[in-house]
């Protein structure tokens, strides 16, 4: 029986691949057709492209997430230059990286499943609150934009990752954001802001005023442009790397890609990103035991950033900060009386898309605060900006006594972007969102279900 069994099954072997190979060579036969009689192989190869994705993602989804992640830093400036060059219908696929974020999310929830915490019932309230809203005169897109940091996050909830895989995803963000530093370097000092302007100009939707980069490209007394590198602008470049500071600092103890790193955070010239990386490092370092390390790396940074300032010109542009003259100062801290104001006569909110960078981008003279909490409070009422800061004071809660390099990566970066978030209303930027939200959620699936995670606790020696 098994030698007819064997015989039996030989002969499908080389039917199988020849049914393959016809396959592709039809396929290959029918779009070189196609060529020929003039049809565009764009809409061919988007169709491959979403395919393959989708392919990928119900295959390999852990493949598929580590890609995105690695390649989300990039998408903003790759969508605006495929919008530049590309077929008009470019336009449509935005909001593609969230639709395979979600997907990659959906297939390892069916993986690997979901117990819900404190954080998660706080964060769940809150959009819920916010989404009731929708009755109100708003806008659907703009509920979804505001709270689309929660994918970020649910994809973390969703991942199980090894010790090991950790490392890698530490070491390899460290890596990107040290060279996406570089490249954002290059820009300022070698290529000029002639070619970022022609292109806000042609498809950005935002970024300048009266035919060049805006003020947020520009600080008073910088003659410099602010790094911005792959990101729309130097406010969302700064997280970036303060979030990456955070990774480095619990992972790693090579000091030259954090140097880099360093230089590209003070190259953007954002002071929110520069306090919240200070505030952030220095928790971890006394959380972590290593006030040591943290003067002797601190005194390196130091150094860095005196070097920097007749490198790059911020001697006024410090004095007027120090002075109290500085109008972009000036302009934050009326920008949060106004918003406080607003929220006062507003406590139920004026609904989603209503205040905002998106209502700015519907109508210039809309209402927008640059803070994110007040955001939240005129958009959506006073409650639900409660409940979001319920949600960050409990996820502090629950990481704070474990004893985990994700927890205190988590902790940092909550800690830092907190702080951001008083002087920017950064909350609804995704490219971010996945660098800042995507590790939180890991660490609160790694203290809520431990025994789906390789990670211990840290002996002391390590630290």
């Amino acid at each position: 029986m098994t030698v007819l069994a064997q015989s039996a099954e030989k002969p499908a072997i080389p039917f199988a691949w020849a049914l393959r190979a016809s396959s592709v060579l039809s396929v290959l036969v029918f779009l070189a057709l196609l060529s020929a009689f003039g049809v565009s192989m764009i809409p061919v190869a988007i169709v491959v492209g979403v395919t393959f994705l989708l392919w990928l993602a119900f295959r390999f989804p852990m493949v598929g997430l580590g890609g995105c992640l690695a390649l989300i830093p990039v998408y903003t400036l790759a969508f605006l230059l495929a919008k530049f060059f590309g077929p008009p219908y470019m336009g449509l696929t935005e909001g593609g990286d969230r639709v395979i974020f979600l997907l990659l999310t959906f297939v390892l929830w069916r993986r690997n499943g979901i117990k819900f915490t404190t954080p998660d019932w706080l964060l769940l309230i809150c959009f819920g609150l916010a989404a009731v809203h929708l009755f109100l005169p708003g806008s659907l897109l703009g509920l979804l934009t505001d709270f689309n940091f929660m994918i970020a996050y649910a994809a973390g909830r969703v991942t199980v990752l090894s010790t090991e895989k950790e490392q890698r995803w530490a070491n390899r963000a460290v890596w990107i954001v040290a060279f996406l530093a570089v490249l954002g370097m290059i820009e300022v000092f070698v290529i000029g802001e002639g070619p970022r302007t022609v292109l806000y100009l042609a498809v950005g939707r935002g970024g300048t005023q009266d035919g060049a980069l805006d003020a947020a490209f520009h600080g008073q007394s910088y003659s410099w442009m602010r790094e911005s590198s792959t990101m729309f602008g130097p406010l969302q470049f700064a997280p970036l790397c303060m979030a990456t500071l955070i990774i480095w600092w619990v992972y790693s103890r090579k000091l030259f890609p954090g140097a880099l790193v360093a230089a590209g955070l003070i190259c953007s010239v954002t002071r929110s990103a520069w306090v919240g990386t200070a505030v952030a490092i220095s928790a971890l370092a006394m959380l972590m035991g290593q006030t040591k390390r943290l003067l002797q790396y601190g005194a390196v940074m130091l150094v860095l950033f005196i070097a920097a300032i007749p490198l790059l010109g911020l001697n006024d542009y410090l004095l007027s900060t120090k002075s109290g003259q500085d109008l972009s100062a000036q302009g934050h801290q009326q920008s949060i009386l106004e918003g406080i104001q607003y929220a006062a006569k507003h406590p139920l909110g004026v609904g989603p898309g209503n205040v905002g960078k998106y209502a700015v981008k519907q109508e210039n003279n809309a209402f927008a605060v640059e803070n994110s909490y007040l955001t939240f409070a005129a958009e959506y009422g006073i409650v639900t900006a409660l409940f979001f800061i319920a949600f960050l004071l409990s996820t502090l809660r629950r990481l704070w006594l474990q004893r985990n390099r994700l927890a205190f990566v988590a902790i940092g970066i909550v800690l830092g972007f907190g702080i951001v978030m008083v002087f920017a209303a950064l909350h609804d930027v995704f490219p971010l969102a996945c660098w800042l939200w995507f590790p939180v959620g890991l660490a609160i699936r790694s203290a809520s279900q431990p025994e789906a995670s390789n990670e211990t606790a840290i002996p002391s020696e390590v630290l």
